[in-house]
């Protein structure tokens, strides 16, 4: 199907050649086929007349300023292509498009791109030919919209042979085609480095963490075990002293208590963040479920009891099945399972354990 041309007919590069598809090309693509052309000019110096335009010449300068020691003419359709004669155009059907069209006796070929009409981020929409009737009609077109003398005295005293254009468009095709699915792979495993590299810098960013983490908590446990060593002799001598005021007495208790349990809660923390910053290792044995299972239920279920939230487990394996697993950490796994049901739960709410596989 022919995609339709946001210009008039005519208007643009593109609707001269608006019987065939365009091609997609990366970028790389474009810029070693553009390398490729220039190359072969200066190399076999071939009398030559050369337009070109670009939006970021700044990747072929070097190779458009050896073109000057040849007997090559360049004529630039961008003011950003320095030294070099320039055609001012503000053809709108040019505004998007980039080019490079060679003229030579021996050799001639052109390379159309227009990356904002492609639906792909990334490619670009365009063609590339080595057929002088390609070539002629992008001349042709440009002479049209922004002509120069200069230019078709120039074109006029090139004596384009044929003879080999149809082997040589075939040729370029192949390279083409060739040239891309090898762009593309690279492209792909340059994606591939860039996600093994994030995540090696994850990985020791949270080894930086763990190593950060375990300082911490080494650092803090010490004068954290002396506040709750403290707080147990407070609430102990409180139950000493002759207190008459039970509001204060009562005070003071649980004023004790809470920084008793708050020291706990900061220490189990603590032991976490020294075990995240170790390598875990596990310690794997054939162990039976449902006893792991139980001994989770028979520790939190007072506290289930107490918050008037019914806990029932049912085994739907076999009693006698063993699974291979780090008993410890499966335990605290379930453990921190069922803490969260109860911490979600209301009271006459039911959690239910089920065991399968």
């Amino acid at each position: 199907m022919k995609k339709t041309s946001k210009y008039n007919p005519k208007t643009s590069i593109r609707d001269l050649f608006d019987y065939v598809e365009p091609d997609s090309y990366t970028r790389q693509t474009l810029a070693t086929i553009f390398r490729c052309f220039l190359e072969t000019i200066i190399e076999n110096r071939y009398p030559s007349v050369i337009l070109a335009r670009l939006k970021n010449s700044q990747v072929f300068q070097g190779l458009l300023n050896r073109l000057k020691y040849t007997e090559s003419k360049v004529f630039a359709y961008s003011d950003n292509i320095e030294g070099f004669e320039h055609i001012i155009t503000d053809h709108a059907g040019l505004e998007n498009d980039e080019f490079l069209v060679i003229v030579a006796e021996r050799f001639s070929a052109c390379i159309y791109w227009n990356e904002a009409e492609s639906d792909v981020f990334g490619l670009c929409e365009g063609f590339c030919s080595m057929n002088p009737d390609d070539v002629k009609s992008i001349t042709e077109f440009l002479q049209e919209v922004a002509y120069d003398k200069n230019v078709e005295k120039e074109l006029s005293n090139i004596l384009q042979d044929r003879r080999n254009n149809e082997k040589f468009t075939t040729i370029l095709r192949k390279l083409v085609t060739n040239l891309e699915s090898r762009q593309r792979d690279l492209i792909c495993a340059n994606t591939e480095l860039k996600d093994l590299y994030q995540k090696t810098v994850h990985s020791e960013k949270l080894t930086a963490i763990g190593l950060l983490c375990s300082t911490i908590a080494h650092e803090l446990r010490n004068p954290l075990g002396m506040v709750g060593l403290h707080a147990k002799i407070i609430s102990k001598n409180i139950e000493k002293l002759e207190i008459k005021d039970k509001e204060i007495l009562e005070s003071l208790t649980n004023s004790a208590n809470s920084i008793s349990n708050a020291t706990q809660n900061l220490e189990t923390l603590l032991t976490e963040l020294i075990d995240y910053s170790r390598p875990m290792s596990l310690e794997k044995n054939e162990t039976n479920l449902e006893k792991t299972v139980l001994e989770v239920i028979n520790l939190i279920k007072p506290s289930f009891e107490k918050n008037n939230i019914n806990l029932s487990f049912k085994n739907q394996l076999n009693h006698k099945y063993k699974v291979l697993f780090d008993s410890t950490k499966v335990h605290q796994a379930v453990l921190n399972i069922v803490k969260n049901a109860l911490e979600v739960s209301k009271p006459e709410d039911k959690v239910k354990i089920i065991v399968n596989y």
